[in-house]
């Protein structure tokens, strides 16, 4: 015991490297909740789904579904397993690539350098971003790498790998083929291990196949229905992806070309790991990358790049004298774990603090509607995650077609002219509002961003019909508040279920709602007036409001409060234009038209007013204090 422990002591730094980074970024994805929402569907007895009737297979990790609902069948807290699990699938891939090493890279007598790429695989934070994050991307990385490991070793148990590899995630079956690729390249003959194995990996998958079928009526996930087709737009996304991947981690893909030069000279062994990690890339670029940042599609990739990279350093450094071939392998491994370490931090810690606030704000929008709307709402929304978790027993209609099976292979034809960022481009606006949903939510409040949302707003009944409420939140980390809006479908939805008004309109709204948040109110006034001008009428009153606010920023009182005034004759129910007219009629000591106002906002937002009254009074008294 003490050999072994002796053997492998140097394993614990790593570690221990890892499991910080796990500490220092613990958070949960806003995604994993979809999966959590059919995990807890299922528990409540509804069946596996994400609404209760509906059978579509939303997800694309069946294994970690069921995983999950075992440990909730025993009353355990399954969320905090999810991410448990994930940590120790974490130190296995560690492990995996300690054995990697060992079988690959010949140092004799220098165990201690085996560990190069284990360390440089700790220092890689977004394995430990993802470890902890409630999702089976780490699970799906060990078994994708597993797989790999088992075939390099000609193991028997390889099928059974590749099958829990399948059940994770259905790039599974993409590792079975890149194998099937390796065996006919490095033998030159038919791939029988590889493809015997294969075969029986997908016998002990017809049950999994049949249950499929069975049950959602498809073998492939709605999800794939969502997400698939292929475009320069996709191409384009995918080579960002992996550029911004190569310079985080792969060192700008220098070690890999060294290998590539190197390769005849590499053992079948280290050649199947080049071609492995090669194909795999070239994979994550074609699919155009993930949605999700921070590498996540490259997580079962990270360690196999540091083995190429601590096979180049090791192959450089044999070039050196005995007494200068140590240290030239230690410093270079202090510097690439640094580099490792440094390059991606900024991008990483960002987007980690960014997922916590959207699902703070997401869970706080969930509970607020919640909180003062007791019915059995409907929400039509883009980022579903936390915020159907949280309303479970409600319905919720997935505007990017994920766990709607409408929208996913019955999507309208793209807008011509539509440019967008969103990796999910499928939309059905007229099917969404034929549903007619109690409640409509933008990813980022009222300013549409996602095609989805764009193509929403090109439909007279959605800009008629829904009237824009909010909740006033100042988390602990913010300085100051906001107000996060939702759509509210009126008593009287109105409007043709057509889109009429012109794709400008809503890119100049768009624009200008940018270059308010950006405090640019002169060239946010440019913009809107632009979206008026090619508006079809009726004009968004939204879009009127929203003029006039930026005329108040910019201390343009007298056109503010003209602006409000028309925009209230319009539309009495537009809470905010009434929130500023109050307070403008209170500065301007009229109270009998403040309390109309008023009237009205403790008609239309009961629980934001005291916020605003309290506002109110404070710039009252401000005011006073000036005067004297």
């Amino acid at each position: 015991m003490q050999k072994l422990i002796k053997e492998h002591i140097y394993l614990l730094p790593p570690i221990l490297l890892f499991s910080y980074f796990c500490y220092t970024l613990n958070f949960t994805q806003d995604d994993a909740y979809i999966s959590y929402r059919f995990v807890q569907n299922f528990l409540n007895g509804d069946g596996l789904v994400f609404n209760i009737g509906e059978r579509v297979e939303g997800f694309t990790n069946f294994g970690w579904v069921l995983y999950m609902i075992f440990w909730g069948k025993l009353s355990l807290n399954y969320i905090l397993i999810s991410k448990l699990t994930g940590y120790l699938f974490g130190i296995g891939i560690l492990f995996l690539i300690y054995l990697f090493s060992n079988k690959i890279i010949e140092l004799k007598q220098e165990n201690k350098f085996l560990l190069i790429a284990v360390y440089l695989t700790a220092a890689s934070q977004s394995m430990a971003y993802w470890a902890v994050a409630g999702l089976e991307t780490s699970a799906f990385a060990f078994f994708a790498l597993l797989s790999l490991y088992l075939y390099l070793q000609k193991n028997k148990l390889l099928p059974f790998a590749l099958i829990a590899a399948v059940l994770l995630r259905p790039e599974g079956a993409f590792i079975a083929i890149i194998l099937v690729i390796i065996e006919l390249i490095t033998t030159r003959k038919l791939p029988k291990y590889s493809f015997r194995s294969a075969l029986i990996a997908l016998c002990l998958g017809l049950p999994y196949i049949a249950f499929k079928l069975y049950y959602y009526g498809d073998i492939l996930p709605n999800s794939f229905y969502a997400k698939t087709g292929f475009s320069i737009a996709q191409l384009s996304n995918g080579l960002e992806y992996t550029f911004r991947f190569m310079a985080h981690y792969g060192f700008y893909g220098i070690p890999l070309l060294f290998s590539l030069f190197n390769f005849k000279k590499l053992s079948k062994e280290f050649q199947s790991i080049i071609i492995f990690t090669f194909i795999y890339t070239i994979y994550i670029t074609l699919v155009g990358g993930d949605v999700l940042k921070v590498h996540r599609f490259f997580i079962p990739l990270i360690g196999l790049y540091a083995l190429i990279v601590s096979y180049m350093i090791i192959s450089i450094s044999t070039k050196f004298k005995n007494k200068l071939k140590h240290p030239i392998l230690l410093a270079s491994t202090i510097l690439l774990c640094g580099l490792t370490f440094y390059l991606p931090n900024k991008f990483v810690h960002d987007y980690n603090r960014l997922e916590k606030h959207f699902t703070d704000k997401m869970s706080f929008m969930a509970q607020s509607i919640k909180n003062q709307d007791d019915s059995n709402f409907s929400v039509a929304l883009p980022t579903i995650g936390i915020f159907s978790y949280e309303l479970i027993g409600h319905h919720i209609i997935d505007m990017l077609g994920l766990t709607d099976s409408t929208i996913a292979r019955h999507a309208e034809a793209p807008i011509e002219g539509m440019v967008t960022t969103w990796k999910e481009s499928k939309h059905n606006s007229a099917y969404i509002l034929e549903s007619a949903p109690d409640y409509i939510m933008f990813s980022t409040g009222v300013k549409p961003s996602a095609p989805a949302e764009k193509a929403l707003m090109l439909y007279p009944r959605f800009l008629q019909s829904y009237s824009q409420i909010g909740w006033y939140r100042q988390p602990d980390y913010a300085k100051k508040g906001t107000v996060q809006m939702v759509f509210k479908k009126n008593e009287d939805s109105k409007g043709e279920i057509k889109p009429t008004y012109p794709l400008a309109f809503v890119d100049n709204y768009k624009l200008g709602m940018e270059a308010y948040s950006s405090g640019k109110q002169k060239q946010a006034i440019s913009y809107f007036d632009k979206a008026i001008k090619v508006s079809k009428k009726p004009i968004y009153n939204y879009l009127l409001y929203q003029k006039a606010f930026s005329h108040k920023l910019l201390n343009e009182h007298e056109k503010a409060i003209k602006l409000l005034d028309y925009v209230l004759t319009l539309d009495s129910s537009i809470f905010m234009a009434h929130k500023e007219m109050y307070l403008y009629e209170l500065f301007m000591n009229n109270r009998q038209k403040a309390n109309i106002h008023k009237k009205f906002l403790l008609e239309i937002v009961p629980w934001y007013f005291p916020r605003i009254d309290s506002m109110a009074q404070n710039s009252l008294q401000k005011m006073q204090k000036k005067r004297r």
